[in-house]
């Protein structure tokens, strides 16, 4: 390691990489280099602050505080001041005291900037201290104390935020504060942000607020504000009433849509169109959902028109769906129009509102040429639960697209009309693998005796695709022949196929499940030795735990992970003594994981073997064991810790350090 010397040389070296890797190195230099770090946050260079702030942020204690708090009245270096706010405010609650110490500093900028940190870390002892500043001699620290209130969110702030409301002397001060009201949300004050509406300049921050408090009860100002003279209010209308709306419930939000449906001027209608079109991100949707609730149909081909892009499909799709049942018919005729998206959106309208009326229009889009809007039409119909579909949703079973196949899979299944499988069972070895796939999910989603046994029938198909499928199928149906069923498959010659039916198998819960699933610890193929292993794990019993302990000193790989898993989470004392001996095992995938299942345990043992992990030398591991340390509030471990904050080279192991410290 380079000295302190020559580092604090290079520190004003006229390169400025060579004065980062200076920084660099001061940081690995413990403690005694914070002074040339603090001087390096005054650099000239970007990535030197940085790095010194970095390294600051680590070694934390008073000296850096006090040293960042100096760095604070810098006014020849804005750089050097900024970084001393970056770091302070990484430093968090340990700097909070020093800061309440400078509030009543004499020099402006310094109060204003421990202001400024004081919000930034939220720190709720800073709250009486930052509501006396509301009353500092300078306008611009009594802003920025109802801005660091805001961030805080104490109630403690409301009154006198409210105070600071209602005097009209106050410039910008009234503003902050009808800001941090909202970022409060304490409902004390919606009335009186109401009644501050009557003053021009409050009406943006007082209806922003609202947003962010209000309820139902407070529609009346919002929907008026939709058609204000400002255009900065009626965006900020349209923003709030969203807001009310995501959190509330069904009732309310059937009040807030017939609310902005009757309520709704013209003017309010055309500054929403015009928005839809010329804003964008957060308002753009914004404005969508309100022109939805307005429920106007001059507004259905502009809502359409913005479906050039799939980004707004969903808002649409949702606006959409709250436009008046009586403009159903002009709805329908978007389903013909050229623009795919269009109607793949209406289609997914249709069958979300249920529009029985809408079947015969939707049938003639399950051949659309565009793969998407078949999907959504099946889909649809699905919903409208449409027999008269039937026919053609079995033909989509061969469609080019899974994800179409998928759907009409879904839809035969909504439909639930049994007697589609009449044709598909009893011609069911002359179709292709893919339908035979596909036919053996679909049996899936029926329950009956008839269902469980085609599946019994399509088990003993040539493809293990096809098995595979019949496999997850059985996994929905209940009785013993779905447990047969399942003892035939884990004997099948595909791996996958039995990897998958010891999963579904080990689910079932059946008494015959434990002896079948235990030869399969022994299977040939590690993935059905793991799924065999959380099978009997699931299942439980005494005689299953022991014979995974027996498998636990010879596993490899996924079987190891697997087996070391499930006996942590039975807690099999057997397991104790062949899991403590694991953490000394190469693959550090495997150590971090039996920390995980020791956690269970407990006693002495344990603990030595976590102590001990907290100097492993993969990061995942120490990490993992000093999650568990905290977990188990082991306060012998402390001394351990403090070395890891000082010295771990991996600094999310060094932050999990000072966490379980407290700090």
């Amino acid at each position: 390691m380079a000295t302190l010397e020559f580092l604090g040389q290079k520190l004003q070296s006229a390169e400025a990489e060579e004065r980062r890797e200076a920084t660099l190195d001061l940081g690995r230099s413990g403690k005694k280099a914070i002074p040339l770090l603090l001087r390096a946050i005054g650099d000239r260079d970007w990535r030197v602050r940085k790095t010194a702030v970095e390294a600051l942020v680590e070694f934390r204690g008073k000296d850096v505080i006090s040293g960042l708090i100096k760095a604070l009245g810098a006014h020849d270096n804005a750089g050097e001041r900024n970084s001393a706010i970056e770091a302070l405010i990484h430093v968090g609650a340990d700097a909070v005291d020093a800061l309440l110490g400078i509030l009543d500093a004499p020099d402006e900028d310094v109060r204003k900037f421990a202001v400024d940190i004081l919000g930034n870390i939220k720190d709720a002892r800073a709250v009486p201290f930052l509501i006396s500043k509301l009353d500092d001699p300078d306008e611009n620290i009594g802003v920025a104390a109802a801005e660091a209130l805001g961030k805080i969110r104490d109630p403690r702030a409301v009154d006198p935020l409210l105070a600071c409301l209602s005097r009209y002397d106050q410039s910008w001060l009234d503003y902050a504060a009808a800001e941090a009201l909202g970022e409060i949300g304490d409902e004390r004050a919606l009335q009186p942000l109401i009644a501050a509406l009557g003053r021009s300049s409050l009406r943006e921050p007082v209806l922003e607020s609202l947003g962010k408090i209000g309820n139902v009860s407070t529609l009346a100002p919002l929907v008026k504000g939709l058609a204000d003279s400002l255009r900065i209010v009626r965006e900020v209308s349209v923003i709030a009433l969203v807001a009310i709306y995501r959190k509330s419930g069904q009732d309310d939000g059937e009040k807030i849509r017939h609310a902005v449906r009757e309520g709704i001027s013209e003017r309010a209608m055309e500054f929403l169109e015009e928005l839809i079109i010329t804003s964008g991100s957060d308002l753009q949707k914004a404005s969508i959902t309100v022109l939805g609730w307005a429920g106007r149909e001059g507004s259905l081909h502009k809502l359409l028109s913005l479906l050039k892009e799939e980004d707004l499909e969903e808002a649409v799709v949702q606006a959409l769906k709250n436009i008046d049942g009586g403009r159903l018919p002009v709805l329908l005729s978007y389903l013909s129009d050229e623009n795919a998206l269009v109607r793949k959106a209406v289609a997914k309208v249709l069958g979300d509102r249920g529009s029985s009326e809408a079947e015969g229009a939707l049938m003639p889009l399950l051949t659309d040429e565009n793969g998407h809007v078949r999907s959504t039409a099946a889909e649809a119909l699905g919903a409208l639960q449409s027999r008269r579909s039937v026919s053609s949703l079995l033909g989509l079973l061969s469609d080019e697209y899974e994800s179409v196949q998928e759907s009409a899979i879904h839809a035969l299944a909504a439909i639930g009309d049994e007697s589609v499988l009449d044709s598909l069972v009893k011609d069911y070895t002359s179709w292709n693998v893919s339908l035979r796939r596909n036919i053996a999910l679909l049996l899936g989603r029926f329950t009956s005796e008839r269902a469980t046994d085609a599946l019994a029938f399509a088990l003993k198909d040539e493809e293990p695709e096809v098995r595979k499928a019949v496999v997850q199928s059985l996994g929905n149906l209940p009785g013993a022949k779905t447990v047969r069923s399942l003892l035939h498959a884990i004997t099948d010659d595909d791996p996958e196929v039995r990897m998958l039916a010891a999963d579904v198998l080990g689910k079932t819960n059946d008494r015959e499940a434990p002896g079948a699933l235990i030869p399969l610890l022994q299977d040939d193929d590690l993935w059905v030795r793991a799924a065999a292993a959380r099978g009997l794990g699931r299942i439980g019993g005494e005689q299953a735990g022991a014979i995974l302990v027996q498998h636990l000193e010879e596993a490899t790989d996924i079987f190891l992970l697997a087996l070391v898993e499930v006996l942590g989470k039975r807690r099999e004392e057997k397991a104790r003594a062949p899991l403590l001996r694991l953490m000394k095992h190469e693959d550090p995938e495997v150590r971090k994981i039996v920390l995980s299942s020791l956690s269970a345990y407990g006693g002495p043992e344990v603990q030595k073997a976590v102590r001990s992990s907290l100097s492993d030398k993969h990061w995942s591991v120490r990490k993992a064991a000093v999650d568990m340390v905290k977990y188990a509030n082991d306060a012998g471990a402390e001394p351990d810790l403090e070395k890891m904050v000082e010295g771990d080279p991996d600094p999310s192991v060094r932050q999990a350090a000072r966490e379980a410290l407290g700090r």
